[in-house]
């Protein structure tokens, strides 16, 4: 009997472990300067103030779980942010908020499946709006 229990015990740990990681992150910043990092998932990537970087292009399409790319939601919000978010899948969101907002994307020729959207960007790809 103790060993059945024992053997349950894991069993729940390890269901528990494995639910988890199967849910996208959701990454926020702090009121200073930094660089935040996606993760293999679909993230939601909060900048808050001072001047970020947001890197949603650090897993490749066939590096995420479905091998079919992730869908990143990333926000620079207030300061002068930098948000990468071409990553080849065409799904993500770049918002940048306040501030002078420079946002590398998928654009649909690119990608072929209508891109990714953007809003609040000064700059995209590296071109004045």
């Amino acid at each position: 009997m103790r060993r059945v229990m024992l053997m349950l015990a894991a069993m729940t740990m390890m269901v528990l472990l494995f639910a988890v990681v199967a849910y996208a992150a959701h990454i926020e910043g702090s009121a200073n300067s930094e660089d935040l990092v996606e993760s293999n998932r679909g993230d939601t990537i909060k900048a808050l103030a001072g001047d970020d970087s947001i890197d949603a292009t650090f897993f490749a399409v066939d590096e995420t779980p479905s091998e079919d790319g992730d869908r990143d939601r990333a926000h620079g919000n207030q300061g002068d942010d930098f948000i990468y978010v071409n990553d080849e899948d065409g799904k993500d969101y770049a918002f940048g908020g306040e501030g002078v907002d420079r946002c590398w994307v998928d654009l649909a020729q690119d990608v072929g499946n209508g891109g990714d959207r953007y809003t609040s960007c000064e700059f995209i790809n590296g071109v004045r709006q």
